[in-house]
């Protein structure tokens, strides 16, 4: 037999005699490489790329393959890092038996190829199949119709080659090295090396909670929204900082103080689980922490985007509520409606052209301010463009204005207002220092188009345009001398036509606006059936990659999981056996690893769910801020998004425990 057939049979024979690790890593290899070939498949598909909303899809594309990227080089450096430490007996033997090192790496090299290409094959196979599935769901999402037909993508199978060939060549340079460094003795025994007793570190515990605390605080008291992006990757920081502290040296220190507890721990099972876990905290700390941030990483990611996609219809309602919608900011800070009349009367025409009667068209002017509201007064000190989730609009009409568009007779004094959305029984109250009193409602208030809605609104008719202008000019939302412009807004809600004839119809009014009226410094239209398919378009393509990265960390999860129940059922198989040797029960045994896999597996479930319990204050000012103010919609979107996840979880554990019980019982 030539030496080269030597390679090969050997690289052979250790695949299949590693197969109980080298196969989850072949698997975990294919799904990275399946998760590849999609999103280049989707990346590079002409039916998308020339759709509406394309751009939508291209960024999100572009984000989830930077995200993917590092995801792979981390989960597949993690599955081969543990690969290569259970096999350090095997290559020892190698060295013993005469093989040089050089010999060794030609072995090696052979059977990272042969997974490497498997890998490559079986992963393109898999994701050539379900294509068609990811691109029906993501057109679904975005409500295309799904093209009939099925297609192959050449660049997207050859990118997924070269990029998973690289990969497996930084993977084999990396076990080169962990040969080359370790003497044989070293390998012979690497499996048999246990864990020093850690040393009870409280300052590092006491650390851990103050960053696992920051991060909360942040997520709880951050309220400006800007202030919310920048800090949300600073509170994402210290939380995982936190976690690992705390399952390392937090967890230590919880341990010992159960050993402590002679009630607890002097039984049978908890002596066992408690001693064992103190003694291999340093190796399962990593692995339990890292389990509790993929975790909290899906359940934010699938929660977040499905509430968002869920939440379409009531940001639309709340957004644009007509079906067309012109508007515009007034120049100065005095309205002039003689302005106006003209070029009202030239949209109405215009509509009218499409079927729209005058009841189903309105032109009207409203002073917009945006406020904080504390203790009876709206303190304006931003500016309209600067709306915060958080904060109160005001929106006030003259009496005259709000008799001509609902017909009801009002009558006012300077200082009275009709009020709809005031904090509840408030009557009394003061606008930038000007003092008011609620004498009555005004539920017909018309609602308008292409500004941020959120719970917080506060509708008000005032006795009359000296009245308003004078209130536009006692308030300065900046401090600067910037006084809030009064809008002017153009909205229809015809019957009975379709889509496109709506598109044309506000394309038409906008073409008849120019030239503008005096004192309109621009004009911009929305219709409610484009802002809908730019919302499915960019929510849509949202929601596909939050489930697409929740696909590749719950394969992480599981990978992990599957592992470090692997290692551990090898490391307490031979102290079990020693237990029933110096006199435990089968019965006793079995408890006792029933408490330990319990008692570690579901930590980290249990830290994920406290995780986005902390997180939930500020994902939902970052979802309002995208026009979804709807909390119990967010709880909602939460709590199902943890159970489904809880009851993957616990199949997880099912499954893999039951590997566990299997190698401690051999």
């Amino acid at each position: 037999m030539t030496k080269l057939a030597l390679y090969f049979r050997l690289a052979g024979q250790n695949l299949i005699k590693n197969r109980q690790y080298q196969f989850p890593f072949f698997l975990t290899g294919a799904g990275c490489a399946a998760m590849c070939y999609l999103i280049r498949f989707l990346n590079y598909n002409k039916g998308i790329n020339e759709m509406y909303g394309a751009v939508y899809v291209a960024q999100m594309l572009a984000l989830g393959s930077i995200i993917m990227g590092f995801l792979m080089i981390w989960i597949m450096a993690y599955a081969n890092g543990f690969v290569i430490r259970r096999r350090g007996r095997e290559l020892a033997l190698y060295n013993i038996l005469g093989m040089q090192k050089g010999n060794v790496a030609v072995v090696l090299g052979l059977e990272m190829l042969a997974l490497c290409a498997g890998c490559i094959l079986a992963g393109v196979a898999v994701g050539a199949l379900f294509s068609k599935l990811a691109l029906m769901l993501l057109l679904r999402l975005m409500q295309f119709e799904v093209p009939f037909g099925f297609s192959f993508s050449l660049a997207g199978a050859w990118q997924t080659a070269v990029i998973m060939g690289i990969l497996f060549f930084c993977l084999y340079l990396f076990d080169l090295r962990q040969v080359w460094k370790a003497s044989p003795i070293d390998l012979l025994h690497s499996d048999q090396v246990g864990e020093r007793q850690p040393k009870s570190n409280w300052l590092l515990a006491l650390f851990g909670l103050v960053a696992l605390g920051a991060g909360y605080y942040i997520a709880a008291a951050t309220t400006d929204l800007l202030m919310i992006i920048l800090l949300f990757f600073l509170a994402v920081a210290l939380v995982i900082v936190g976690t690992h502290c705390l399952f390392g040296a937090g967890s230590v220190v919880v341990l010992k103080l159960l050993r402590k507890n002679r009630k607890f721990y002097y039984q049978p099972r908890h002596f066992t689980a408690v001693s064992g876990m103190i003694y291999r905290m340093n190796q399962n700390a990593r692995g339990l922490a890292n389990i509790c941030i993929l975790a909290t990483t899906v359940l934010v990611s699938v929660a977040t985007t499905v509430c968002l996609y869920a939440g379409i219809g009531t940001t639309l309602d709340n957004m644009y509520p007509n079906a067309i919608g012109l508007s515009g900011p007034c120049d100065g800070e005095l309205y002039r409606e003689s302005d106006f009349d003209d070029w009202n009367a030239r949209l109405e025409e215009v509509a009218a052209g499409y079927g729209v009667t005058p009841d189903q068209y309105a032109g009207f002017p409203l002073l917009l301010v945006d406020t904080h509201y504390a203790e009876g007064t709206f303190v304006a000190d931003v500016p309209i463009d600067q709306v915060e989730p958080s904060g109160w609009t005001l929106q006030m009409m003259p009496a005259s204005d709000y008799t001509r568009l609902t017909g009801e007779q009002v009558s006012l004094q300077p200082g009275q207002v009709l009020a709809c959305g005031l904090p509840e029984g408030l009557s009394d109250f003061t606008v930038g220092g000007v003092p008011m009193t609620a004498v009555g409602q005004c539920s017909a208030f018309p609602p308008v188009d292409g500004q941020y809605i959120g719970d917080n609104v506060v509708c008000l008719v005032v006795a009359d345009w000296d009245t308003l202008n004078g209130l536009v000019s006692s308030i300065d939302t900046t401090g600067n001398g910037y006084l809030p412009p009064v809008w002017y807004f153009v909205v229809c809600n015809p019957d009975g036509l379709t889509d496109d004839q709506v598109q044309h119809c506000a394309a038409d009014m906008l073409h008849a606006a120019d030239p503008l009226p005096d004192g309109l410094k621009r004009v911009v239209a929305f219709t409610r059936s484009y802002m809908r398919d730019q919302m499915y378009s960019m929510n849509g393509s949202f929601v596909f990659l939050g489930i697409f990265l929740a696909v590749m960390f719950t394969m992480a999860t599981v990978l992990i999981i599957y592992y470090k129940q692997l290692s551990e059922g090898y490391e307490d198989r031979s102290r079990f056996l020693i237990l029933q040797k110096v006199g435990m029960s089968a019965a006793e045994v079995r408890a006792t690893i029933r408490s330990q896999v319990l008692m570690i597996f579901f930590l980290p479930l249990i830290m994920a769910a406290i995780h986005l319990a902390a997180a939930f204050p500020m994902l939902f000012r970052m979802v309002s801020a995208f026009g979804t103010a709807d909390k119990g919609l967010f709880i909602a979107c939460c709590g199902i998004t943890l159970a489904a996840f809880a009851a993957c979880y616990i199949v997880v554990y099912l499954l893999t425990a039951k590997k566990y019980y299997r190698i401690v019982k051999m």
